[in-house]
């Protein structure tokens, strides 16, 4: 590698330690210098933009595709998230709540467990090394209120229609066999579920994609949107459909700021686990695992034996983003809880620490919109499960863009009433957010620690922020 090629390359490696064990160079493509004219452009290089642009072409293989990235495919969520590609969508319980919806919601739940096979059959058709391995989901109870909620969660699903294929429950001995979490009291079990490397799914998918004939330009901002036309630094893209792909970096576009958030999300990973610490977790399966507390948490074994594992973290006033440093405090609070989990690797070392934010809607749902006259589709505000939605989002849009009418249009997250519902301004917004995000921490640590006070502390939780 090239002096030069290296230092272009390593600001993106240091994102997380999933581009940094990218084989390959990271160096960006080339960035649009000219004015052209394109059936449709897709902003945005994650996987939204990146499965919208593989469908379409899989459908109408003429036509003419751009991808405008402001940094290189993979740079924002899709190459430093947990890698769970799951079947969760957040928010479907508002759906499946509502009489009117429930039905579509049970469709597109099931499309969703539709959407991991999908994810795993087309890198094994494309040759993605993605290191994907569908053992599944495990939430894992160590506390009695944890057990509560996982019941809970279970029957709620069963009463939708599902069952054990999709959603089993686990008695202690069984959930201790597959991941040893410390205290273990009985967990779930979610089959529709694959652990990944996502950066290299992402960079795969850029790369299969530009065989297609899509053209991808890198470190290409998108700077205005008028009509049917975008501007960048060195070039205009005029499109019949422009297509919105941005997630948690939707609030850098123009007349964008209010319609995603960006709230954080930080995650760390082990050096390599020798032969007596994979004993001391548990099952050598790559399940993903975490436990219900308010304060998300997610884990996974990587194919190479180390433990990456994250928490939800915070939101920066302004819907700024923020640039992690390694050293952080915030980061220290992830490795503590990764080690109360497993207390027998207390002594192991950490070779990463990163973070990046992700989408968040007004409804804290996702959604796939499309405005046929103005020639504007969007979708995003995954709120952290965009692995498996993505691919979904990216079928959907294509079949939207196309006006083919197939089930997945017919479905409760396509053209939501509240789909276009905006953030509060500052300073609102931000006191919301943080203050729903400090009662899930006191409720959290309430619980650990068995307070008088923690169904108090839940109960104005919910009641606050349902």
């Amino acid at each position: 590698m090239s002096g030069q090629q290296n230092s272009l390359e390593q600001p993106y490696r240091k994102q997380s330690f999933w581009l940094d064990t990218i084989p390959g160079s990271l160096a960006p493509r080339a960035a649009l210098e000219d004015d052209i004219e394109v059936d449709i452009a897709i902003v945005g290089a994650g996987y939204t933009g990146l499965w919208t642009a593989w469908y379409l072409q899989q459908h109408h293989p003429g036509l003419n595709i751009v991808i405008l990235e402001a940094e290189i495919a993979g740079f924002g969520a899709s190459g430093r998230n947990g890698g769970w590609c799951a079947s969760y969508i957040t928010g479907i319980e508002h759906w499946f709540d509502d009489p009117e919806t429930r039905a579509g919601a049970v469709r597109l739940q099931r499309q969703m467990f539709d959407a991991v096979k999908e994810v795993g059959h087309v890198t094994q058709q494309e040759s993605i090394d993605c290191h994907f391995d569908q053992s599944g989901a495990l939430e894992v109870a160590v506390l009695p209120v944890h057990l509560k909620r996982l019941r809970e969660e279970l029957e709620y699903m069963h009463a939708q229609g599902f069952t054990d294929t999709d959603y089993r429950w686990l008695s202690p001995d069984e959930t201790r066999g597959m991941i040893n979490i410390d205290k273990v009291g009985g967990g779930l079990l979610m089959s529709h579920c694959a652990a990944i490397h996502p950066a290299r799914l992402a960079r795969g998918l850029a790369e299969r994609v530009e065989k297609q004939q899509v053209r991808l330009y890198e470190k290409t901002p998108v700077l205005e949107i008028t009509g049917r036309q975008l501007r960048t630094p060195h070039g205009k893209v005029t499109a019949q459909t422009i297509v919105l792909a941005t997630e948690g970096y939707t609030n850098t576009l123009p007349d964008q700021q209010r319609r995603l958030v960006p709230v954080h999300s930080m995650m760390v990973v082990t050096e390599p686990l020798n032969t007596e610490q994979l004993k001391a977790i548990g099952s050598p399966d790559r399940y993903t695992f975490g436990t219900p507390d308010h304060i998300v948490t997610y884990g996974q074994l990587t194919n190479d034996n180390r433990i990456a594992f994250g928490c939800r973290g915070s939101y920066c006033y302004g819907s700024r983003v923020h640039d992690f440093d390694p050293l952080e405090a915030e980061f220290g609070l992830v490795r503590k809880t990764l080690l109360r989990f497993f207390p027998d690797l207390k002594d192991i070392r950490f070779t990463h620490a990163w973070g990046g934010p992700m989408g968040v809607s007004r409804s804290l749902r996702p959604s796939i919109n499309h405005d046929p006259v103005k020639g504007l589709a969007w979708a995003g505000g995954y709120f952290g499960n965009g692995v498996g939605a993505a691919n979904l989002a990216g079928r959907t849009l294509a079949d939207l863009v196309l006006g083919r009418d197939t089930q997945r249009v017919d479905t409760p997250w396509v053209n939501p009433p509240d789909g276009h519902d905006k953030w509060e301004p500052e300073p609102v917004r931000w006191l919301g957010i943080n203050t729903r995000r400090q009662f899930m921490q006191l409720a959290d640590k309430a619980e650990y620690r068995g307070s008088f006070f923690a169904p108090f502390i839940s109960k104005t939780l919910d009641t606050l922020f349902p």
